[in-house]
Order: C-alpha cells, then sequence, then structure tokens
C-alpha cells in the first residue's frame, strides 16, 4: 500500500449473526429432534472423557474435555427444559409413537441431569472426603451412570423412528 493512499478495512464481524427465529410448523418435533442432538453431543462427550481418562494424559486436555463435558450437559439440560415447555400443548402434528419416543426421551434426560447435579453436588460438598464418605459418592456414581445408559437407550428409540433427527 503506498503511504499516501487511504484503505479502507472491514472490521471483522466478532460472532456470526443469528438468523431470526420463524415459527415452527412442528415444535413439538422440533424440540425433541433438538434434545435428541443435545443428548447424542453429551453421551459422545462423555464417551470421550472416559477415553481421555483411560489414555492417562496430561490435566491440560483432561481440563479442556471436562469443560466441553460441562457444556454439553448444560445444553442438554437446556433442551430438556424447552421441550418440556413446548410438550405443554400436547403432540401437535407428531405421530403417537413419536410423541411416546419423544416424551420417554424427556424423562430419560431429566432423570439424567437431576442426577448429574446430584453427583457434582456430592462432590463438591465431599472434597476433601475420607473412606466413609467414598461410599456416597460411588453410589452416587452409578446412579448417574444408570441414568446415562437410560438416556441412550431412550435416544436409540427415537432415532429408530426418527433417523433424521441426528
Amino acid at each position: 500500500v503506498h503511504p499516501t493512499s487511504t484503505t479502507t478495512v472491514a472490521p471483522m464481524p466478532s460472532k456470526p449473526s443469528v438468523p431470526a427465529h420463524k415459527p415452527s410448523k412442528t415444535p413439538v418435533r422440533d424440540a425433541a429432534d433438538a434434545l435428541v442432538r443435545a443428548a447424542q453431543e453429551s453421551c459422545h462427550q462423555h464417551g470421550r472423557l472416559s477415553r481421555v481418562l483411560g489414555h492417562g494424559l496430561d490435566d491440560m486436555e483432561l481440563e479442556g474435555v471436562a469443560e466441553v463435558v460441562e457444556i454439553c450437559d448444560r445444553i442438554l439440560g437446556a433442551a430438556t427444559t424447552r421441550y418440556e415447555e413446548t410438550a405443554k400443548a400436547g403432540p401437535g402434528t407428531a405421530p403417537e409413537d413419536v410423541w411416546h419416543a419423544a416424551n420417554a426421551l424427556w424423562m430419560a434426560s431429566r432423570e439424567y441431569c437431576r442426577r448429574n447435579a446430584q453427583s457434582d453436588a456430592i462432590v463438591t460438598r465431599l472434597r476433601k472426603h475420607g473412606a466413609e464418605q467414598l461410599n456416597s459418592i460411588s453410589v452416587e456414581y452409578e446412579l448417574e451412570m444408570s441414568a446415562r445408559m437410560a438416556l441412550k437407550q431412550a435416544l436409540n428409540a427415537y432415532l429408530a423412528l426418527r433417523p433424521d433427527a441426528a
């Protein structure tokens, strides 16, 4: 660029713009599909965390993966709440089998989120635990794992009916 010429450079956008929200013709199905995707990602990231723990990698990577898991669990919680609010109006145009599968997924998601929050609360409360508190932590962890397995089963049942949701 020549020192006497002036060029204007447009600033880079900081975030992509979000398109305007359009009312859905199938709000219950859309909320259920969003719940499916949130559940899939949460399950995927928990699996990834297990693999990273199994490899015994450094703390920096572990902390990053754990942070992603927390974000995915928060998104799952938000999708669960959104489905609950949307489904209050009834099934809309959703076929009965999809409606039942979506409700089963919602219940499994809600239970998983509840168990996950309880596990986190117990671990935080018992940070400096002894052998006697280890049993409480172990029980909560097992209940959380059981809830995650139920979530995966409900997820697969929904996807068997609506494979496009993924």
